[in-house]
């Protein structure tokens, strides 16, 4: 199922960046943009395909924060587990030291 899930992000993934592009390509006169303390022209074909650039740039770096995210749950659920094991370990250990107490009386 993970893999349809991916194969459907990537096809959507194509679909808005086809779109993206048709309009760049539509959208070719020269702009002027200003940075507060300098103006430039550009066409704005360069000005859409590099937001688009810095957008995916961001969401790349916000989606990996989120896994380091999913794998500290993941951490934490191993870790419970463990502890689980231990304890169940500890009163395994108690209860056999207590039959032998009492065999030996």
């Amino acid at each position: 199922m993970d893999n349809k899930k991916r194969q459907w992000k990537f096809v959507i993934g194509l679909i808005v960046a086809l779109i993206v592009v048709i309009f760049a390509i539509l959208n070719v006169d020269p702009v002027a943009v200003s940075f507060g303390f300098t103006k430039i022209q550009l066409p704005l074909i360069v000005l859409i395909i590099v937001t688009l650039i810095l957008g995916a740039v961001i969401t790349m770096l916000l989606a990996n924060t989120g896994s380091k995210k999913k794998d500290e749950k993941k951490l934490s659920r191993s870790a419970k587990k463990q502890l689980s094991n231990v304890k169940v370990s500890n009163d395994n250990q108690i209860a056999n030291a207590l039959k032998d107490n009492k065999t030996k009386k």
